[in-house]
């Protein structure tokens, strides 16, 4: 009898199956991982462009500025749209979920519920996949966030607000538990993380609902840093990213480019230097 598989020799099974290749490659799961990877390139390049006003959904409740998200519900004149460079990097980590599902199941796992659908208290969201009966999201990741899954680290530094939304599948699920398995898009590193302490979902939506239906946005979420070379207050890396930066800041926002990247400046007032003579950061 065949030994069931658990999720935790899954990264050591994919390395063997990517090293090894000790068997011929299931052709179902191969016509499988082509149509889906079709499928995520449909929904990129054309499903999206004419996506419906934006709406609460799991994969957005997390975010850590409840400001960003008003903006998002209730519109922004101002607000950027995605470049093509997010795009690629959108549709490089819908490829990287669908070959890491299709290697998860030729290397023995059970994978299933994949893209179920949930709802909590009118919020809908796609769980990735179940792998051997455990909830499981998919994510691609640059090397330094890839610390933060392989040390535990996440719960310390969530700025894309994955906690909140794996805790959202996982009370719809019932589960206990929720596992990263996470892609270093530099180093082709695989790690998993798996996080036990569940947020409150029900709670969390009612935070935010309060928050979207005030009649002004709320107040800004994060503070900013200090630029080293102007000693100027510029925005921070989740402000820096935020789309919505020049409705949020006004006329307080002035972009500088630095070797072809951009940093945003607030103010021209310069930040004091403290007392041992080095600037503040």
């Amino acid at each position: 009898m065949t030994k069931t598989k658990t999720i935790d020799t899954l990264v050591d099974d994919i390395y063997d199956l990517v090293a090894n290749g000790k068997k011929k490659p299931d052709q179902g799961l191969l016509f499988e991982l082509g149509a889906t990877v079709m499928d995520a390139m449909r929904k990129q390049l054309w499903v999206s462009q004419a996506a419906p006003n934006p709406r609460l959904r799991m994969s957005n409740i997390g975010k850590p500025c409840s400001r960003a998200l008003w903006y998002d519900i209730n519109g922004d004149d101002q607000a950027e749209s995605f470049t093509p460079q997010t795009k690629l990097k959108f549709m490089v980590g819908d490829i990287v979920e669908a070959m890491l599902i299709y290697l998860a199941k030729e290397a023995g796992h059970s994978v299933t519920e994949m893209q179920a659908e949930i709802e909590i208290d009118d919020i809908k969201g796609h769980i990735d996949c179940m792998i051997d009966g455990e909830l499981v999201d998919v994510k691609s990741a640059s090397a330094f966030s890839m610390k933060k899954f392989k040390n535990g680290t996440l719960p310390d530094d969530d700025a894309f607000g994955y906690i909140s939304q794996i805790s959202g599948y996982a009370n719809a699920f019932g589960k206990k538990s929720g596992t990263f398995l996470v892609f270093d898009k530099s180093g082709g590193e695989l790690a998993t993380y798996t996080h036990h302490d569940i947020e409150d979902t029900s709670a969390k939506i009612a935070s935010i609902k309060h928050d979207v239906a005030l009649p002004e946005p709320p107040e800004r979420h994060f503070d900013t840093v200090v630029d080293k070379q102007s000693r100027r207050k510029k925005l921070g890396i989740n402000c820096s990213y935020c789309s919505h930066k020049k409705t949020c800041w006004g006329d307080e926002l002035e972009v500088k480019f630095r070797s072809g990247r951009p940093v945003f400046l607030v103010g021209e007032e310069k930040v004091e230097q403290e007392a041992q003579g080095e600037h503040a950061f």
